[in-house]
């Protein structure tokens, strides 16, 4: 995976708000990166592991 886009749209990280970061601890890794698509991409020592199916809006 594209450590610098997400990998359900390819819409590039580092062009998110930084809102959109959030790590679940000061010391942790883990970052969840909430992209422009509706994904959650899951970042861990700053390269991509995961993202979620893009939630549907209808």
């Amino acid at each position: 995976m594209d450590e610098n886009r997400c990998p359900r749209c390819g819409w590039p990280l580092a062009e998110l708000p930084c809102s959109a970061v959030v790590s679940p601890s000061p010391r942790s890794r883990a970052e969840y990166v909430h992209c422009l698509c509706g994904s959650w991409v899951v970042r861990f020592g700053g390269t991509v592991v995961g993202a979620t199916a893009s939630r549907e809006w209808g």
